[in-house]
């Protein structure tokens, strides 16, 4: 048999009954929120349901005994809900109806009587009772978001082994500590991203001592295309606005330094190409030793791209999203379609590439992630050694090693033809 080492090359390994089978680690996913992803499956989804399926999942709920109910998933292009439809349905119990990208939620009137937002007053529409970005997190952070934490976990883990993932880069620290992430066992190793929404608070996690297992911080620059909050130069072509910069070059040149000095690994959402902007001109100035991670990375230009390249910025990018926002691209960016999702141009300029799903925005599917990439024109071997081997440089999960517990099995070279392996978990 031939096992995958850790330079990406295949090594004939000669056993009692030898075979043509290739085996590799588990697949990595860098960039989800696991424990909203198990949630997720765990809850009714909003994805693709109309007014009449969301207003049947509502009544539903209202039967449970939940002091609030929050649901994710609705888009615009079945349903949009507003104020109106939710206090139709409860004007006693609190609903926040949260978009599938997770950066704007909906609520009805009585949800304002019970939550207060001080620290965010910016990100609240008050007249068609939006909350989004930074509002959201603060109402995460004082009223939670997760309905069991355990259970979230499990039903993302089993999920994930049997999908053939076994390292994920997640992000889970929303009105919990890193001291409730129920992580202590090891079928899957995770690597856990710590998210802040300003320097003062970044300090105050390091004081509490969130990153003394925990090596990475991450900050939200923008939002998203479907909300028109990721940060564009230019006006959305269907809309007035340019979106949302959450955060100021100075707080943001502090963040940076401070991982420097304290050793720790910078992740950035930025969509929007003037959050990639600002990303790449703080980088630029600041000069970091380390290869700090773009999340996203979805919207740049050619000179984008060669800027990041200089400064070995590494891009985390989700092939997923090419599928998911073929709809509203056209309408949102207009002609500026042609600068969203680079893969090919970011694998030609030779930079450090991350594969991801983004849950639960996307369904982690590694699998159809090749395919799409391959589709895309870039190299089999390329894209297996990205999803398999490249994240180690940053988490030092030893795949190597992994390969004795759990382990993939080709029955042909996938380099030279890919087709779905079994998954083994020893």
């Amino acid at each position: 048999m031939y096992t995958l080492n850790k330079n990406g090359t295949f090594i004939l390994k000669n056993t009692k009954i030898n075979s043509n089978i290739y085996i590799t680690p588990f697949a990595t996913d860098t960039h989800m929120h696991l424990l909203s992803f198990g949630q997720k499956l765990s809850d009714p989804d909003l994805e693709f349901k109309n007014e009449n399926e969301i207003r049947y999942i509502l009544e539903k709920e209202l039967q449970k005994n939940r002091d609030t109910i929050i649901l994710r998933g609705w888009s615009e292009e079945t349903f949009r809900p507003e104020k109106n439809f939710l206090n139709k349905i409860s004007s006693v119990k609190p609903i926040l109806l949260i978009r599938r990208c997770g950066h704007i939620g909906i609520v009805n009137n009585v949800f304002f009587e019970k939550f207060t937002f001080e620290k965010f007053p910016q990100y609240i529409n008050i007249s068609e009772n939006l909350i989004t970005e930074k509002a959201l997190e603060e109402f995460y952070e004082k009223n939670g978001y997760y309905t069991n934490i355990r259970e979230s976990y499990e039903t993302a883990k089993n999920y994930l082994l049997a999908k053939g993932y076994g390292f994920i880069h997640s992000e889970d620290i929303h009105g919990i500590t890193p001291y409730d992430l129920p992580y202590e066992n090891k079928e899957l190793c995770i690597y856990e991203k710590i998210a802040v929404n300003s320097y003062k608070e970044l300090e105050n996690y390091y004081s509490l001592g969130y990153f003394v297992k925990h090596h990475s911080v991450k900050v939200y620059l923008d939002g998203s295309f479907g909300g028109r909050t990721a940060c564009l130069k230019e006006n959305y072509s269907d809309s007035s606005s340019k979106g949302v910069l959450t955060w100021e070059d100075e707080e943001l040149k502090k963040v940076i330094n401070f991982c420097e000095n304290k050793n720790l690994h910078l992740a950035a959402h930025a969509i929007g190409d003037n959050a990639a902007e600002q990303f790449i001109s703080v980088n630029e100035e600041v000069k970091p030793k380390q290869n700090h991670r773009m999340i996203h990375a979805a919207m740049l230009s050619d000179l984008q791209i060669q800027r990041i390249k200089n400064i070995n910025i590494i891009a985390d990018m989700q092939p997923a999203f090419i599928k998911s926002d073929e709809k509203i691209l056209p309408a949102r960016l207009g002609n500026r379609i042609n600068m969203t999702y680079r893969f090919g141009d970011i694998y030609k300029n030779n930079i450090r590439l991350f594969l991801s799903s983004d849950a639960p925005v996307e369904i982690p599917d590694w699998e159809r992630d090749v395919i799409t990439l391959k589709n895309l024109g870039l190299p089999l071997d390329f894209i297996l050694k990205t999803i398999l081997l490249s994240p180690e440089k940053i988490d030092n999960f030893n795949r190597t090693e992994s390969i004795e517990k759990q382990r993939l099995i080709f029955r042909e070279n996938p380099f030279e033809n890919f087709t779905s392996p079994e998954k083994e978990i020893s």
